[in-house]
């Protein structure tokens, strides 16, 4: 049975497939914007030390808020990270995001918030400033900012956004960044306005109000969202300049308005208390009510992203003559994270720790195709060949793996999908549907240990469509595991319609013997 291959490519010619095997550098002298870059960086890093000095007199409080925004920064970084499937970006442009929203974006926003807040208090009612000033002054400036870093990010490499996830994943960098530094000022805060010592209860408690209670709905997610928007807007030439406009324009309102609801005193009923403090679940049910609306619009806009991403995988992909290469099941499986893990998950059920790796390996390295062929522009070239040769050698790694037996008597599932099989595609084994022979006698032994097993000779093959085993000629039973199609077998012994078959490792299980396929 030949091997399905990748989907045919788009006949749509305003939306050639993007150039991702480019990776340009951050350090471009050449352009404005990185010199523009340095400057503000110089202007921000001084900033930003000079507050650290300042906060390095309650030594223990700081080292304590810098351990606990770390615990949360690094995994939120992976993930954002891990979610850009197809063509991740450079590591030091990643980089410069978080500088650009941890160093620069906060220590203007702290002068200009200040500044503001001045004005708004002396022209305000002063009960309207210490209620709304959050709401009316922080998400203005401070996502203004926090914008303005991907747009110079854009501007130093714009070959880097290719797409809107390019977008959140710049955006959702800058706001970590961002979230970072004004955490641990809050903190300090805290510490400092507890008697004036340097204590760390303080510290953890914002950190449970802050992180723990609201980390999903912060910075991270209102610059995501705008990053998001620009990227529309500078890489959807196709869908012309006032949807693009209208598509920039609602993301931005979006993820303001997400920031304004954050910081308004809107929904303190949720904080009520007879003791006057909140507990740390009335926080999480605050910030639940004030920030899961747009969380989810977040989410929504990454799952479309995502797809886009998908579609212009699949573009590239599109027309490779060897089906060894990649199939249209595992096109499917690399769509998403979960998916991944689900086919490494089921290959390692299959054959072992090995397997999983190797699956691993092989969504890897075919990711890589793509960004190489996405970067030569043809299929035929040296460097393809060389790419279709190392994918080659993974498969054939990975289908020479021995089958791991399941334990016996364990509950699998009836129908169980085989992520790669000798020839590479994705298979469905013991259908329900599948008419099984009668269960035989008891009195029939499953496998009679022996000192000597009789020595291995292939005698069938295991038919295209894979089959599953038991460990009794039982089919009311739950089969124990499910085979791979072409895997070689010897049949030791029938009874009726089964057959007790072994595998190369001496594996051995009952099948339905009237589908084994003759070896010849």
């Amino acid at each position: 049975m030949s091997a399905a291959v990748a989907a045919p490519a788009s006949t749509d010619p305003v939306a050639p497939p993007p150039r991702w095997g480019v990776q340009a550098s951050l350090i471009q002298p050449r352009q404005p914007a990185f010199w523009l870059f340095l400057v503000l960086l110089g202007i921000g890093g001084y900033l930003f030390l000079d507050e650290q000095s300042t906060m390095s007199q309650l030594p223990t409080a700081l080292t304590m808020s810098w351990a606990l925004v770390l615990i949360y920064a690094v995994p939120v970084a992976l993930i954002v990270y891990r979610l850009d499937l197809f063509e991740r970006e450079p590591k030091l442009m990643l980089a410069a995001a978080l500088l650009w929203g941890g160093v620069i974006a906060t220590s203007l926003a702290a002068q200009a918030n200040g500044a503001w807040l001045s004005i708004m208090g002396k022209t305000l009612p002063l009960d309207v400033t210490a209620n709304w000033g959050p709401a009316i002054v922080g998400p203005g400036v401070e996502e203004t900012l926090k914008l303005m870093g991907v747009i110079t990010l854009f501007l130093i490499v714009p070959d880097e956004f290719d797409g809107v996830m390019d977008g959140f994943v710049y955006g959702a960098m800058v706001g970590l960044g961002f979230t970072v530094v004004e955490d641990v000022s809050y903190f300090i805060t805290a510490s400092a306005a507890f008697g004036g010592g340097d204590a760390t209860g303080p510290v953890v408690d914002t950190f449970l109000i802050r992180v723990v209670a609201g980390g999903m709905y912060s910075h991270v997610l209102f610059t995501a969202v705008t990053g998001m928007g620009f990227a529309y807007f500078v890489t959807q030439r196709k869908a012309g300049f006032s949807r693009r406009v209208l598509g920039f324009a609602a993301c931005v309102v979006a993820g303001v308005s997400a920031h304004v609801v954050w910081n308004s005193p809107w929904m303190q009923s949720f904080l009520a208390t007879t003791s006057g403090r909140p507990s740390t679940l009335q926080w999480i049910e605050y910030g639940l009510v004030k920030g899961m609306p747009f969380f989810v619009l977040l989410v929504v806009l990454v799952v479309l992203a995502t797809r886009s991403e998908e579609k212009n995988f699949r573009s590239i992909v599109a027309g490779e003559p060897d089906p060894q290469v990649i199939t249209e099941p595992e096109i499917t499986s690399l769509g998403s994270l979960l998916s991944r893990r689900s086919a490494r998950t089921a290959a390692g059920r299959l054959r072992g720790p090995m397997g999983s790796r190797l699956t691993g390996q092989l969504q890897a390295a075919q990711i890589d195709y793509a960004i190489i062929r996405s970067r030569v522009g043809t299929s035929i070239d040296p460097a393809m060949d060389a790419q279709r040769l190392k994918i080659r050698g993974i498969r054939s790694q990975l289908e020479a793996l021995p089958l791991v037996a399941a334990p016996m008597g364990s509950s699998l599932p009836y129908a169980v999908t085989v992520p790669y099989g000798a020839t590479g595609t994705a298979v469905a084994v013991a259908s329900a549907a599948e008419t099984l022979p009668e269960p035989v006698a008891a009195a029939v032994p499953v496998a009679a240990p022996q000192e000597v097993p009789p020595a291995w000779v292939p005698t069938h093959l295991v038919p295209p469509s894979g089959m599953a085993a038991w460990d009794a000629p039982d089919p009311s039973r739950p089969p124990m595991v499910n085979l791979p199609e072409r895997l070689e077998l010897m049949v030791e012994s029938r009874a009726g319609a089964w057959a007790l078959v072994r595998a190369i490792n001496g594996w051995r299980g009952w099948v339905d013997g009237r589908r084994l396929v003759d070896r010849g």
